[in-house]
């Protein structure tokens, strides 16, 4: 498997921390940046400015507009630290942003809040805007301060409606999991109400005005299909998770294979000794001098040790390295759910899953048998 890369490389370019929790501009932003200038800037011009003025401003309010999406995930990860998860990263991308946190113990009221306080936030800021645009004479900071102002306060409420990528989405899905004691429930319900936010993007936009006979220039047709495209393809992903989650709601049990966990000074001869038996483990680990599984045995490169030199030749010597986060910590509730959530966004194709309180080793799962169990479920699903 390929190391992960380094923060400034894999998520963007980062520009700082929030309470600790790095932030990052994804390459795709400018692209939000660029359209803005070149929408906005012939708007905003004025016939006693310079020709650059309109574009000026406008680059002006994509700064601020990245400033307003920063206040937004940045509410989302206080929100999620104050209730006790601990938050990866801020990212602002194409999309507006994104706040990635451990949600492996959260709960409806939890998901709840930590999506809500997002629009607040982008409503307080209108309202903030507006405060402050009623005491500037400045022509130019006015503008940018009402644009603002608009721009948070159509962003507040649209994150509100109750579909699934939107915050409203998270809300409605909350609350679907509290009524019936099931994530998945909740994010397939709301899944299904993002598709209809999508769907009604589009007539409203385009449908409703070539209906009335209206004429619809290519712009107002290209934002609304953009948007609508953004949540169709959200809410699917919503729709699956749902699915997977429900079908993943067993226990851990199901997809680990016992291991034998031995100190990388083991001999070769030793590890075929206590690995013997038709009861023998499906996995050698090799441990370093603090204890710490760091490897996998290799039987196809023990297999090249001539067997004289098997008996001098240890462990060590005959593993793959895994990396720091392949060992995770699951509690004695932890389902299926949270494996597979830890091992997507690690990218872990092999995981060591001990015992978060007493650290004994319960086994260790890989892609593939996650991928056979989680696809029998879901085959059973539909059969049902």
């Amino acid at each position: 498997m390929t190391s992960p890369a380094p923060d400034g490389t894999r998520h963007g370019w980062r520009v700082g921390s929030i309470a600790g929790t790095p932030v990052f501009i994804a390459r795709s932003w400018p692209v939000i940046a660029v359209l803005i200038i070149v929408v906005f800037g012939p708007a905003l011009g004025r016939a006693d400015r310079s020709p650059s003025y309109g574009y000026l401003v406008a680059a002006g309010y994509a700064l601020l507009l990245l400033v307003s999406v920063l206040v937004h995930e940045a509410a989302h990860a206080l929100a999620a630290r104050a209730r006790g998860h601990s938050v990866g990263r801020i990212v602002a991308d194409v999309w507006g942003g994104h706040t990635v946190y451990d949600a492996t113990r959260s709960t409806p009221a939890t998901t709840a809040i930590v999506a809500v306080v997002g629009p607040v936030s982008n409503l307080a800021l209108a309202v903030v805007a507006w405060a402050l645009e009623a005491g500037v004479s400045n022509e130019t900071a006015s503008t940018l301060l009402l644009i603002v102002a608009r721009a948070n306060f159509l962003v507040g409420l649209f994150n509100l409606l109750p579909g699934l990528p939107l915050d409203g989405g998270q809300i409605v899905s909350a609350a679907v999991w509290r009524l019936t004691g099931r994530k998945g429930s909740g994010l397939v319900a709301a899944g299904w109400l993002g598709r209809g936010m999508a769907a009604a993007t589009v007539l409203w936009f385009v449908g409703r005005p070539l209906m009335a006979g209206e004429s619809i220039a290519l712009f107002e047709v290209v934002w609304p299909v953009a948007i609508a495209f953004f949540l169709w393809q959200g809410a699917t992903q919503a729709i699956r998770a749902g699915a997977i989650h429900d079908a993943t709601a067993g226990p851990v049990d199901e997809v680990l294979d016992p291991v034998l966990l031995l100190p990388a000074t083991t001999t070769l001869a030793d590890v075929g000794r206590r690995g013997s038996g038709d009861a023998g483990p499906t996995w050698v680990v090799a441990a370093d001098q603090g204890g710490w599984p760091f490897g996998l045995f290799d039987p196809a490169a023990a297999a090249e040790v001539p067997a004289p030199a098997r008996a001098t030749t240890p462990l060590g010597a005959v593993v793959t390295a895994q990396p720091v986060d392949w060992v995770v910590a699951l509690g004695a509730d932890a389902v299926l759910t949270d494996l597979v959530r830890v091992m997507s966004e690690r990218s872990l194709p092999v995981v060591l899953v001990v015992d978060d309180t007493t650290r004994r080793v319960l086994g260790l799962a890989t892609a593939d048998r996650v991928n056979t169990v989680v696809g029998a479920a879901l085959a059973r699903r539909r059969r049902g």
